[in-house]
């Protein structure tokens, strides 16, 4: 807004429910948290950081990379952090949104409003407790992955992990080398990759700072210095990367060539990583659907963990958790002192507070049991409203950044005729959502996304519509959006 916007034009206020502003980096810090996109990707566009430590950064890092972010454009000072919004009503009369919020330390609230109402949340913002009876009664410690519990010991102790998703994957390896026994609960399949940019990690070994047994590899100072004094060589290295993600997209296409390849290559590689025997896991977690069906798990070191000799998977579902550990569906008692919860988040593509519009109608009243989001940014019916990474924002691979910019520019661009045309409230068209939303339907017949697998693209559901960009890479959106009239 600071740059694009008239200056002294506006004001603004950043509501952060947290004691801290980083979101999901903030959020999780359980072992092993790291970005499954290579880090000189993990960037805003006009923001590269030339001394990433390793080609896929850790938790830490990334949150540093956004505090030092809010530090250099002086940011901190529009937040006010520990308060969240609780319900946003739109007032027709006077022309705009009318904001209650709540201090989180003394949960006292509050009014407040604005002209325009912009909901960042995104939609994995709301961690949750999988519903297994008796979850509650288990008597030692336990956690969730987005809420992790630094202080208890792993060493030397017998855990149970549950869940096959992004941050099992990650926390399994992690873990693996200090417990005395994990058993890994699975109740679905999922295919874990070779890393993305993989070749040009691969193209990086053979070099000292390459981390034996891990598709990790450490950048030297000579490296960063290197990205430092030379700008171009920099956006060069990064768009090889991106180029070689991007070579991908035809492997979305359901029974395409490079759909029917990356399936054999992938299987032969997870084959090849869990070794020799291992015949009931290698049957169970490998999938029936299409790579990509589900956003696809690199999981350096996954795999291989799950054949250590301290490690267990268990195959199905859970019947109940006791005091001393879980039951299983075949009424098999696993006992554990530890119990981690892998299980994600409550995917929302409503957002966390109540919305409200003119006509006294919510936003889960007006949308039912869909979606209605143009662009996934705007919403029809509600008006001065925008979403940051929406329904329909983001694509099939690659990072989420340039998605987040893209929905922030079209927001933007918004406002700024608001303002200069004096209008009072603005909301985009249903004819138009239908439009795009008939394009959606028709390209995504063809595509993997379509198949029986359950993802946050399809609102959590096997069968739904798909709400991902319809085209290949992130510079197809950022156009489609810059010429939204």
């Amino acid at each position: 807004m600071g740059k694009q916007m008239v200056p002294d034009s506006w004001e603004l206020t950043l509501f952060e429910k947290n004691h801290h502003f980083g979101g999901t980096w903030l959020e999780n810090t359980y072992p092993g948290v790291a970005c499954d996109i290579p880090s000189h990707l993990y960037t805003f566009s006009w923001d590269p950081k030339p001394d990433w430590a390793n080609y896929f950064a850790y938790g830490d890092e990334i949150q540093r990379y956004f505090e030092e972010f809010a530090e250099k454009n002086d940011l901190k000072k529009y937040m006010k952090l520990n308060t969240k919004v609780v319900e946003a009503r739109w007032d027709e009369e006077k022309g705009f949104w009318c904001l209650t919020l709540e201090d989180q330390v003394t949960k006292g609230t509050w009014q407040d409003w604005c002209h325009v109402l912009v909901n960042g949340t995104g939609i994995l913002n709301n961690w949750v407790w999988p519903e297994i009876e008796g979850l509650h009664d288990f008597a030692g410690p336990k956690m969730h992955s987005a809420s992790w519990d630094h202080s208890v010991d792993f060493k030397d102790k017998s855990i149970g992990v549950i869940g096959t998703g992004s941050t099992s994957v990650q926390i399994v390896p992690a873990l693996q080398p200090e417990v005395k026994h994990m058993k890994v609960f699975m109740r679905s399949s999922t295919w874990i990759s070779p890393p993305f940019g993989n070749s040009t990690l691969e193209s990086l070994k053979d070099n000292p700072n390459e981390q034996p047994g891990k598709r990790q590899y450490t950048f030297s100072e000579e490296e960063k210095q290197k990205f430092r004094d030379d700008p171009e060589y920099h956006l060069r290295f990064r768009k090889g990367i991106e180029a070689e993600i991007n070579s991908l997209f035809a492997m979305f296409f359901q029974g395409s060539e490079t759909s029917e390849m990356f399936r054999k290559s992938i299987t032969e590689e997870m084959h090849r990583r869990m070794g020799p025997g291992n015949e009931e896991l290698k049957k169970f977690i490998i999938p029936k659907w299409a790579p990509g069906c589900r956003r696809i798990s690199p999981g350096d070191g996954y795999l291989e963990a799950l054949v250590k000799p301290n490690v267990e998977p268990v195959f199905g579902g859970i019947k109940k958790i006791v005091p001393e550990g879980i039951v299983t569906e075949d009424g098999k008692t696993h006992k554990i002192d530890i119990l981690v919860c892998a299980t994600g988040f409550k995917v929302a593509f409503r957002p966390a507070f109540k919305l409200i519009n003119g006509s006294g109608k919510s936003l889960d009243e007006d949308w039912g049991d869909s979606v209605n989001l143009y662009l996934g940014v705007s919403a029809p019916r509600f008006p001065n409203y925008f979403t940051i990474v929406g329904p329909g924002a983001t694509w099939s691979s690659g990072t989420l950044l340039p998605s987040i910019e893209t929905t922030i520019e079209y927001s933007i661009k918004v406002m700024k005729k608001i303002q200069h045309e004096n209008i009072r409230s603005i909301s985009v068209k249903q004819d138009a959502l239908d439009d795009i939303y008939a394009h959606f339907d028709e390209f995504h017949k063809k595509t993997v996304f379509q198949e029986e697998c359950r993802s946050w693209f399809k609102d959590g559901k096997q069968k739904n519509r798909i709400y991902l960009w319809p085209g290949c890479v992130s510079t197809h959106p950022s156009h489609v959006v810059a010429g939204t009239r």
